[in-house]
């Protein structure tokens, strides 16, 4: 399956537009580290939705559900409609300053249809996702949208979210060793069921066979980051708040399908099932019949980090003093 790659001095970034218009490698070439996770077992192939070939790998957008449900009689797959099946490249554009590649997908079942620009600008470490969601139909939609970060990870990593953060609601996990669904638990550190204290913004270790989603509450700022305190290098993500007003962090150290990894997933709302998020949690988002909405997710690498504060969507990742 072809991919194709956006590269300057600073990353390289390799997309697939035939598997969901994935970002499927993102190298900070000053020191050539990957920070997207990739399914060692399974190969880029042909998009399924087999069970048997579930694929988290790379960077990816689920739209109008990621856990597949029945909604309004619509029978929706895993991770939606969007992140395993191919995408028409609309236009690539390149300047002295910058190289830009627009994709877009209309999904069969649900009427909306997704626009996607991806922009590198020389020189910068960081890229720009662009999107615009347009609603096909003459009724009003609801609608879960994630973008589904799977992320590299070892035990030397920590996940920052913003200070506002200090409790996380429980979905979908491995075991009850943070309680049970839907239970609030506190933020960066908790109680489990054993009574352990429990640091969650440390990565884990493989072995521990556990895997959680856990939903912040809605944010006024809308940011996360990964920071590798051994070599201090760090990914963050910058949000529109407005729009994605939440994140779902998932930690699986080993107990879903063996695999090691996270993913930090911006989101309309809460839980990843469109059905339960309208109907049980209500936290999701709506679009008017024939109307759009746009939002813009950045993507920011750099190294010599050692604290994050923030990130911004104009000056990247921004260090405390």
């Amino acid at each position: 399956m072809a991919g194709f790659v956006l590269e300057n001095k600073k990353l390289r970034a390799v997309y697939t537009p035939e598997f969901g218009a994935r970002i499927i490698s993102l190298i900070y070439k000053p020191t050539e580290t990957e920070f997207v996770w990739h399914n060692p077992r399974v190969p880029i192939m042909k998009p399924t939705y087999k069970p048997e070939f579930e694929d988290m790998s790379g960077l990816f957008d689920c739209l109008p559900t990621c856990e597949s449900c029945t909604y309004k009689g619509w029978q929706l797959p895993i991770y939606g409609e969007v992140a395993s099946e191919p995408w028409r490249i609309i236009k690539k554009t390149k300047t002295p300053r910058s190289i830009h590649v627009t994709v877009e997908r209309k999904c069969k079942i649900y009427p909306l249809k997704v626009t996607k620009t991806l922009t590198i600008t020389k020189n910068e470490p960081n890229l720009e996702l662009k999107y615009r969601l347009t609603n096909l139909s003459n009724e009003r939609l609801e609608f879960h949208y994630s973008g589904h970060n799977t992320l590299n990870i070892n035990p030397n990593y920590r996940i920052v979210l913003p200070q506002e953060v200090k409790r996380l609601k429980r979905g979908f996990a491995i075991t009850d060793r943070l309680g049970k669904y839907e239970e609030e638990i506190s933020w960066p550190t908790t109680i489990d069921q054993s009574g352990k204290s429990v640091d969650l913004s440390r990565v884990g270790l493989p072995t521990e066979g556990t895997g959680e989603n856990l939903y912040t509450p809605r944010l006024t700022e809308s940011w996360c980051a990964v920071v590798n305190e051994a070599r201090h290098e760090a990914i963050g993500f910058s949000f529109d708040a407005k729009i994605l007003p939440y994140i779902l962090v998932w930690i699986n150290w080993g107990g879903y399908l063996g695999h090691y990894h996270i993913a930090l997933e911006p989101s309309t709302g809460r839980p990843d099932n469109l059905n339960t998020a309208v109907n049980q949690w209500k936290n999701y988002a709506s679009i008017e019949p024939r109307a759009h909405k746009s939002w813009t997710t950045r993507i920011f690498l750099a190294n010599d980090v050692k604290h994050v504060e923030k990130v911004s969507p104009d000056d990247g990742i921004i260090q405390s003093r």
